[in-house]
């Protein structure tokens, strides 16, 4: 009743102030201006929902097809053997208890030969584990296996993994491997759904499924993360059908993805998961610290691999606010969320089309555009006040208000739980999260977890202040010319004033 309410009081403030904004009192140019912004926001808009579209038509249509000829399918399309990988480190036993039970239950469940292979650091982790798989005392036919490495980091602990599933005497093209985080609990039947599709696909190289947030605590601030958080995973929900619908993903979730073993077991794979990096032209060389599942999914599109998107299971994620100022803890995640994706959208662009595909080849390019075209609109309206009056801005406030209960509205698509908080935080997500794209294009070289405080080396003094230096020189010359751009837009400035400008300098 208090969402309904609250929605209905947001479109009253709507409507009341689409009334009060005085459209008769527009400058004619103003007016254009406006109409030119509108066909910038119709370009975006159209690719909002175009993707509402196309995750629906995945999710009703073609992902029911494909789970309605799995159930329809025998015994032949069963993986040979399942390997299930967890990496763990310093999480705290009660969340490593509920991971390696769900599991381990997901491993009895699913009724195949299984190996669990938990990659750890610390003696009272293997206690753990042993532990649990005693007190659980699976059937023989799932089997444990425990690697300890010293704490360098997840991609050693994940090549590690790797190498025992390369060592393994199955047929590793029927194998499969689940990549689980140690902070991500299995839901039921995960295993079994997302195992059973490689035999439907001779051509599937890897998956990921639906992912759900699960925050403890009853504070304020882990409200405020929660609801952030179903928001978060709604749209994922929805660019996952999308491109799905393309038998592509952007990427393999590092929380649970699922890779056909013989791909896990190739030295290259192995590689390029421990020691992976990227040539900036700028920046040099450098390694990736965080985003093995980015390094993954690009191993695994190159070589022309399909992808899928699991919609019906899902993966719940034991989620850490990682400061209790909502405004500092999110910009900490997106700094790690848009650097790892970022890091690897240049080389993924230099994937042949024919592999990578139209639809998520453009998706790729989007990235890049996003990050201008929200702050885009925001700054017309600022120095469009400040040329032509207030209610430039107050029309701007109305078509940010009216379009993000559109967009809240269509998530119900993907969420039947919308909350009245949604079109702040989708506002919020797209400003903020643009500059947020800015400067990490920027510094593509700042890597740190949030969780794990570690940080990639700087190198030398001249290094680190050439990488300083340079990036924000960068930053600040993308930001003087945006803001110029604006103003000419607006008639703040023209070429006299800018000649002017240059000549007093």
């Amino acid at each position: 009743m208090k969402t309904f309410l609250f929605f209905l009081i947001y479109i009253l403030v709507v409507v009341i102030l689409g009334f009060l904004i005085p459209y008769k009192e527009f400058d004619p140019y103003a007016r254009q201006l406006i109409f030119f912004l509108g066909l910038v926001g119709i370009w975006r808009y159209s690719w909002f929902f175009l993707n509402i579209t196309r995750s629906l038509i995945y999710r009703k249509i073609k992902f029911k097809r494909i789970r309605k000829e799995e159930q329809q399918a025998g015994s032949e399309i069963d993986p040979e053997h399942v390997f299930i990988l967890i990496t763990t480190f310093r999480i705290g036993t009660s969340v490593s208890v509920e991971v390696y039970r769900a599991a381990i239950q997901e491993a009895i469940n699913c009724g195949y030969d299984v190996t669990l292979i938990a990659s750890i650091v610390e003696m009272s982790e293997e206690r753990l584990v042993r532990k649990i798989f005693l007190e659980m005392n699976p059937p023989e036919r799932v089997k444990p296996v425990i690697t300890r490495i010293k704490g360098t980091g997840k991609r050693d602990g994940l090549a590690v993994g790797f190498r025992v599933v390369a060592n393994a005497p199955v047929n590793l093209y029927k194998s499969v491997v689940a990549v689980v985080d140690g902070d991500s609990i299995l839901g039921e039947g995960v295993i079994k759904k997302s195992a059973r599709l490689f035999g439907l696909n001779d051509n599937l190289g890897a998956l990921t499924t639906d992912e759900d947030a699960r925050l403890d605590g009853k504070d304020r601030a882990t409200n405020i993360y929660r609801r952030w958080y179903r928001l978060r995973f709604a749209q994922r929900n929805v660019t996952m059908g999308s491109l799905a619908l393309s038998n592509r993903v952007l990427t393999l979730t590092g929380r649970m993805s699922m890779i056909r073993a013989n791909i896990v077991a190739d030295r290259e794979f192995v590689n390029t998961v421990q020691n992976d990096y990227i040539e900036h032209w700028r920046l040099g060389r450098f390694k990736f610290l965080t985003g093995d599942d980015k390094s993954s999914w690009y191993y695994v599109i190159k070589n022309g691999w399909d992808m899928l998107y699991v919609p019906d299971v899902i993966v719940y994620t034991i989620e850490e606010i990682p400061h209790k100022n909502y405004f500092i803890g999110s910009i900490m995640l997106m700094q790690r969320w848009f650097g790892n994706q970022y890091r690897t959208n240049e080389r993924a662009l230099k994937i042949p089309r024919k592999i990578l595909g139209w639809y998520a080849w453009y998706a790729l390019w989007d990235q890049r555009f996003t990050m201008w075209t929200s702050p885009y609109g925001l700054f017309i309206a600022i120095f469009g006040s400040i040329h032509w009056g207030a209610y430039i801005f107050a029309a701007y406030i109305w078509w940010v208000m009216l379009s993000r209960l559109l967009m809240t509205f269509a998530y119900r698509t993907s969420r039947k739980d919308i909350l009245p908080s949604w079109p702040f935080f989708l506002y919020y997500n797209q400003i903020v999260g643009s500059f947020v794209k800015i400067y990490i294009w920027n510094h593509l070289y700042k890597q740190s977890w949030t969780r794990q405080k570690t940080k990639l080396a700087a190198g030398s003094r001249f290094i680190a202040w050439y990488q300083r230096f340079s990036s924000n020189t960068m930053l600040l010359l993308q930001l003087l010319f945006f803001i110029i751009i604006i103003n000419f837009l607006v008639q703040n400035i023209n070429f006299d004033d800018l000649w002017a400008y240059l000549n007093w300098l």
